[in-house]
């Protein structure tokens, strides 16, 4: 049987595990990452998720690999507080 041009003989990739906690606060849901990789893409989430043509949802970073997502009113309250309007 032929093979589709740059088929490896490996099998498919096992999924990352991930170490990370997930813990739903009053006002948010705060995501601990520990896989560079998640840091990486939910910082690239900051800038689309953060854009100024959505008031909602808020995700926020701080202390480093700890974010938060907030939703309705809570994210209009963090956005006020860091100055976003």
């Amino acid at each position: 049987m032929a093979r589709a041009r740059g088929a490896t003989a490996r099998g498919p990739r096992e999924p990352e595990v991930s170490r990370g906690t997930v813990r739903v606060e009053e006002e948010c849901l705060e995501l601990d990452v520990t896989s560079p990789r998640e840091i990486k893409v939910l910082r690239r989430w900051l800038g689309r998720v953060n854009g100024s043509a959505h008031s909602q949802p808020y995700l926020v970073e701080g202390p480093p690999g700890r974010f938060r997502l907030y939703v309705g009113e809570a994210a209009e309250r963090v956005r006020t507080r860091h100055g976003i309007l």
